[in-house]
């Protein structure tokens, strides 16, 4: 088993660090030059504030909502991220750093949900930032999983860890927020009416490499369970 430990709206949530005062309050961060918006609490996302959305653009918005707006800070950013690292390295030797807010751990010795809500605990016990995290057999598996781990339980830890379960999840998971999918890839599954996750596991093998090369092939076998993508220590 695999999990991945990914941080909920990073950027927002390392300033909320600093600041406890905006907890619970509408956040967003801004690019370079404070041109667009790249990082929105859950507060921001629900009053409609898009990813990428120009800032002068929703003035409005901000002054009517109070919003907390922040630039950009890479160190303040980076320096948390590694604190969230170190953190999951108590627990596991073998992990792989997949992005600043994200890794993925070999589950191999504790494939129960319990660990993964020790672990969401523990890094937001010692850092401040909160974490999902979802628990399947592979990596793109780990990736719908902590999908649904972050936007539809409670808890923040969700497992895949029957076939049924999987094919369950894969049917109601949109082809657009598969991993490594990306939008034309997205706008070519749609068009040949592939619109579910499960719907591209059962696709011919050979129109599959045809359209979205061996990759696209080996993301559709570990939607069956099988590895494709080991983890890269």
């Amino acid at each position: 088993m695999i999990a991945l430990v990914d941080c909920n709206n990073f950027y927002a949530s390392c300033e909320r660090v600093f600041n406890p005062k905006i907890e619970g309050k509408p956040v967003i961060v801004l690019s370079n030059n404070d041109g667009c918006v790249i990082a929105r609490s859950k507060e921001a996302k629900s009053l409609g504030i898009k990813m990428g959305c120009p800032a002068f653009k929703i003035k409005r918005l901000i002054d009517k909502h109070n919003i907390n707006v922040f630039s950009t800070n890479f160190a303040l950013y980076g320096d948390l991220s590694k604190r969230v690292m170190q953190v999951l390295n108590t627990e596991f030797d073998k992990m792989e750093i997949y992005s600043i807010d994200e890794a993925f751990l070999d589950f191999s010795d504790f494939p129960y949900k319990e660990k993964g809500l020790f672990i969401k605990e523990k890094v937001n016990k010692w850092t401040g930032i909160p974490v999902s995290v979802g628990i399947a057999p592979n990596k793109s598996l780990a990736k719908v999983a902590g999908h649904i781990a972050k936007k539809y339980t409670k808890s923040g830890v969700f497992m895949l860890d029957n076939t049924d379960l999987i094919r369950r999840a894969l049917n109601m998971f949109s082809v657009d927020d598969l991993w490594g999918i990306g939008r034309k890839n997205s706008e070519k599954l749609k068009s040949v009416g592939v619109f579910t996750a499960l719907q591209f596991r059962n696709c011919n093998p050979n129109w599959v490499k045809k359209k979205l090369t061996i990759n696209g092939v080996r993301l559709q076998m570990e939607l069956y369970g099988k590895i494709c993508f080991p983890l890269e220590l």
